[in-house]
């Protein structure tokens, strides 16, 4: 059947409506006229496939990848970088919009490249196949290349193209490669600041954008502040937020990131950072010293209630909420009353794809 696609959901897709139900359509742009077929019938929406294009958009370029009909990684690679941009900025200005009630205008980081730029994949095996999940299924997708990942990944992916397990590769910004095979570790230099990292560490996947996160933490971060750092993984914005603070308490579920964090203490030469191991929800009510500022940067789910409840009875000036996910950052926002966003970054940490990262940096009222 054929059909106009008028807008882009939040996942990159075109939206149209068959029969006045709304229908996702994979790889189409709006102001497209495409012939689609219906692959799944919901009970709100219908979701379809492009099976021949009709008029086309100016936006549209041609995937330079040759997996990208089949790989789950990149979804918007279809789309010109400028408008991938635009497309980003939109989503998550009317998010925050519709959700928050908050009308600012964004201040927008691109990357300073839209491939080439992951420092980390991570390569599946299953049926005697090493590679990246097809979308939406089980089924693995043999690669020579991927074009997001920086270039001693993939000659890595070349040299291991034998291994017969899970395979994951780490690129640091010296061109170092670890692999989870070897369980090996290295030095990440992102700015003035040194991480040890291994292949299980979390740790942002783009180095420029990464950097781009510590300028913004610092600037924010008031001389002689007492900061409060949640979700703090190996403890990257914790350093960051020392070099101005007065003190920096960091609390991080996961062992590992944990123990990484007290190496990166010693790497950098912080005393003024108290690193804590346990559950965020538990270990923020142990906080009695009057906090300033909260650094957050949660998992993709957000903050849990409970920890939003504390993080208002703390009633710290500032909040810095890192957030990978839109919907859940706007959850959250929308639920800290005593809060209003002063600052909104988008950072293009994930180009080619329909993610973004943002920095929200909200005062209190």
């Amino acid at each position: 059947m054929e059909t106009t696609i008028n807008n882009l959901n939040h996942n990159g897709e075109g939206i149209t409506k068959i029969n006045e139900k709304i229908t996702f359509v994979k790889n189409a742009l709006p102001e497209e006229t495409v012939e689609i077929e219906i692959t799944k019938i919901r009970k709100k929406y219908n979701q379809a496939e492009v099976k021949k294009y009709i008029k086309t958009s100016p936006k549209r370029v041609e995937p330079t990848c040759p997996y990208y009909m089949e790989c789950g990684g990149c979804d918007i690679m279809h789309m010109d970088y400028k408008s991938q941009i635009e497309y980003k900025k939109e989503k998550i200005t009317n998010i925050l919009k519709k959700y928050t009630n908050n009308e600012i205008e964004p201040i927008i980081i691109e990357s300073n490249k839209n491939l080439n730029y992951r420092n980390k994949i991570t390569l599946h095996y299953k049926n005697e196949k090493l590679g990246y999940m097809k979308e939406n299924t089980n089924e693995i997708i043999e690669i020579e290349k991927c074009q997001l990942a920086m270039d001693k990944i993939n000659e890595a992916i070349k040299k291991n193209k034998n291994v017969k397990e899970e395979l994951i590769i780490r690129e640091n910004t010296e061109g170092k490669i670890i692999t989870n095979i070897n369980k090996e570790k290295m030095i990440e230099k992102i700015n003035e600041y040194k991480f040890q990292v291994d292949t299980d560490s979390f740790f942002q996947v783009n180095h420029y954008i990464c950097g781009k996160i510590f300028e913004i933490v610092e600037e924010n971060i008031k001389e002689n502040a007492t900061c409060l750092d949640l979700y703090s993984g190996v403890g990257t914005l914790s350093i960051v937020a020392s070099k101005k603070a007065k003190y920096v308490y960091s609390i991080e579920i996961n062992e590992h990131s944990y123990k990484n964090a007290l190496e990166n203490l010693k790497l950098n030469k912080k005393s003024n950072i108290k690193f804590i191991l346990g559950d965020v929800q538990k270990e923020i009510k142990n906080i009695t010293e009057k906090i300033d500022i909260i650094i957050t940067d949660p998992p993709r789910k957000g903050i849990n209630e409970n920890t939003i409840k504390i993080i208002e009875e703390l009633e710290p000036n500032k909040i810095i909420y890192i957030s990978c996910d839109p919907m859940t950052l706007a959850r959250d926002i929308n639920t800290l009353k005593k809060y209003k966003i002063s600052k909104l970054y988008i950072l293009d940490m994930f180009p080619n794809t329909h993610h973004v990262e943002c920095v929200c940096v909200l005062n209190k009222q």
